[in-house]
């Protein structure tokens, strides 16, 4: 799980940004047929995932997670969405470079929005290292922003859209805070901000305790109210997490 933890943090930083940047410039997907692969597409009953037949194996194991994936999305959220999440493998660097920019080419997945609608592009050589556990929590987290997008407003605070992504993505798998969080320390004095630099890989897992946090406070259904609430302001203000509250969560969750 430290190995999905690396990934995760490469993979979904600024994603909602990312579907702001893409809607302005739509891009259709390409065909995947090469001279020994064709394009392939498996539909289940939550979705399809396409990809280029070469890449099968990947594609039949995002299928085959991809009903659960949406289910357990949709059984945390209790929101009205259309419960369907379509998924692209690209075939190729030029192609995957294409839909999600070079910027974001190197992320093991990234939920995007553009001229196709929404859609979870996988990263094949990153996500064909994860194992099935690690690869439904890249799902989750990934069908959580696609559920949640048009409720949440483009400048809601990263701490909360990937803490929540990542929280609705953990849920269920057992893991304690400091499995999933092993990078953790309970010094901390305000809200993860460096998402994008070298602390990334802190901030998400500082964002995804935050979670933890209110969810030792207000419930289960708590968390999603909290969510639901700040995520569609206009501007989140720092206040409504007490952080010392939080950092005394910590020194008693993870030492």
């Amino acid at each position: 799980m430290k190995h999905l933890r690396t990934l995760l943090a490469v993979t979904v930083a600024m994603t909602f940004l990312l579907g702001v940047s893409v809607a302005l410039r739509p891009v259709e997907l390409q065909p995947t047929a090469t001279t020994h692969c064709n394009e392939a597409v498996l539909t289940t009953a939550s979705g399809t995932v396409s990809s280029s037949s070469c890449d099968g194996a990947l594609a039949s194991r995002v299928s085959g997670l991809l009903d659960s994936s949406v289910r357990d999305v949709a059984d945390i959220l209790d929101i009205s969405w259309v419960r369907r999440v379509d998924v692209v493998v690209p075939a190729s660097d030029t192609e995957l470079v294409s839909l999600v920019g070079p910027a974001f080419a190197d992320m093991a997945g990234v939920a995007i929005r553009d001229g196709s609608g929404q859609r979870v592009v996988i990263n094949r050589v990153r996500a064909s290292a994860l194992s099935d556990v690690e690869l439904s929590v890249l799902l989750r987290h990934e069908i959580t922003h696609v559920a949640t997008r048009d409720l949440t407003a483009d400048s809601a605070p990263l701490w909360l859209v990937e803490g929540f992504a990542d929280w609705v993505a953990f849920h269920g798998t057992g893991l304690s805070l400091r499995q999933a969080a092993p990078l953790l320390k309970s010094d901390v004095s305000a809200l993860p901000v460096d998402f994008g630099g070298s602390g990334r890989d802190l901030a998400y897992q500082q964002a995804y305790s935050i979670m933890v946090y209110l969810q030792s406070r207000l419930g289960e259904r708590g968390v999603v109210d909290f969510f639901l609430r700040h995520a569609s302001l206009s501007a989140v203000d720092a206040g409504v997490i007490d952080v010392a509250a939080w950092r005394e969560f910590l020194k008693t969750s993870i030492g």
